[in-house]
């Protein structure tokens, strides 16, 4: 019996295009929390990050937030 997947590449593009759409669908829905704390007056990504910790949002890992992560969020939500 020959186990695995018969097309690794097609195998590997699927998993890339789930995680793909997995964070950015973790982007849109932390993206509104973000809009309400700069509203709040959080002008830097480190008050961002602070912001998002202190109410109890964990990263699309379950991590805390730092500048790099928030940067990663808003830099998905830029249509390119």
């Amino acid at each position: 019996v020959r186990l695995g997947s018969p097309d690794p590449r097609r195998a590997g593009a699927a998993g890339r295009d789930r995680q793909r759409r997995q964070a950015d669908q973790f982007a849109a829905n932390v993206l509104p929390v973000i809009a309400e704390v700069r509203q709040a007056g959080a002008d830097t990504l480190g008050k961002i990050a602070d912001a998002l910790n202190a109410r109890g949002i964990r990263t699309a890992r379950g991590g805390p937030w730092f500048p790099a992560t928030v940067r990663n969020v808003l830099t998905r939500a830029t249509p390119q």
